[in-house]
């Protein structure tokens, strides 16, 4: 049982071959536009020097420009130039550099000590597929050994500590399985998202070519190394871990319901498999601190979720001021209404004292 290692196998291969067919098209109805705007551009710049609106400083800009775009286009035109001097360099990089890690994380785990009747998945680990590998003959093993360790029947003389021990045995099955989707799912997404990146490359680097387009390559450059060092982070986290994994599920698979008794070894795998669960969530937060960008994790969701309740508060405190203000000119209308009303009742009240030829006290005589 080959899953992960068959799915990552099929995904290389698929994703290769969609990028042969799709990038030769895509840049043969590219290309037409890009020649029509880069030559809007040569006569937009020609008519701002002619009105004197850029000056001999601007030259040197157009000129690196031009000579960009000569030199880039030509590269990013067809597909296997693209190919042979973009893509595969990276990925060879991406590659080499993960079969480093992996010679290390061997070479010290080869100082642990190592269990008698080596198993298949204790090989050396040397490429992603033999990672992919040792992990899916490893959780075939462990689902092996989890079935032989359930108590073979419910007519015990302890039937609560049958059951308990079934629940230690699926809580044990399903940290396995978190770190295990967990790293198939954070190793291979971002993979995928390489692919995705470089579908797109050719047009991004030819936008580079121009100085007031030059950031969307810069921010593509970037998301490019955020996806490549979380993979590489994903696969060497995992790897460092693999082996004391693999030497705690080889343990449980001589294990029986009669020796089992919570040993070390069971409490210890399952440390072994949450703690590479949870540095495996992690990495994408180290490739985004390396890279000065935003960590496309569950920290994008609450950030999210915290600015829109930021937006909420200010709307909120928005509309209390709007309403504060409106109760104050209202105060201010009714002050004014009693202020009005008092007048006229004093005009009218010195009208009436006149008619009727009656001093106001108040007055002196």
């Amino acid at each position: 049982m080959t899953v992960s290692a068959s799915i990552y196998n099929s995904l290389t291969i698929s994703l290769s071959r969609f990028y042969l067919e799709m990038y030769q098209s895509m840049m043969d109805s590219f290309g037409i536009f890009f020649h029509s705007v880069f030559v809007l551009y040569l006569v937009y710049t020609g008519f701002q020097y002619l009105y004197g609106e850029k000056d001999g400083k601007d030259a040197k800009d157009i000129f690196i420009t031009c000579l960009l775009v000569s030199s880039v286009y030509v590269l990013v035109l067809q597909s296997a130039g693209y190919f042979n001097y973009v893509i595969r360099p990276t990925f060879d990089l991406f590659t080499d550099l993960l079969t480093f890690l992996f010679g290390i994380v061997e070479k010290v785990s080869s100082q642990n000590p190592t269990a008698t009747g080596q198993a298949a998945y204790l090989k050396e680990i040397n490429t992603m597929t033999d990672l992919f590998t040792g992990l899916d003959m490893m959780a075939l093993e462990f689902i092996k050994s989890c079935k032989g360790l359930l108590p073979s029947s419910w007519s015990l003389l302890n039937p609560a500590w049958a059951f308990i021990t079934l629940l230690a045995i699926l809580l044990l099955i399903a940290a396995y399985l978190i770190m295990y989707c967990a790293f198939i799912f954070m190793f291979i997404l971002n993979y995928f998202m390489m692919w995705l990146l470089f579908y797109v490359g050719g047009i991004v680097l030819l936008l580079a070519c121009f100085k007031k387009t030059r950031g969307i390559f810069w921010g593509w450059l970037k998301m490019l190394c955020n996806f490549a060092l979380t993979a590489i982070f994903t696969a060497m986290v995992v790897a460092i871990c693999y082996s004391g994994i693999s030497q705690a599920v080889f343990k449980m698979s001589t294990y029986t319901t009669n020796t089992i008794d919570f040993t070390g070894d069971f409490l210890g795998l399952f440390i072994w498999c949450i703690l590479c669960f949870a540095i495996t969530l992690k990495t994408p937060e180290i490739a985004a601190g390396l890279t000065s960008t935003v960590a496309g994790s569950t920290a994008g969701i609450a950030g999210m979720a915290s600015m829109a309740g930021g937006q909420a508060m200010t709307a909120s405190l928005t509309a209390g001021t709007a309403v504060g203000k409106g109760q104050l000119s209202i105060g201010k209308a009714v002050y004014g209404n009693r202020d009005a009303l008092s007048g006229g009742f004093k005009s009218a009240t010195d009208y009436l004292n006149a008619k009727l030829g009656i001093q106001d006290p108040r007055k002196p005589r």
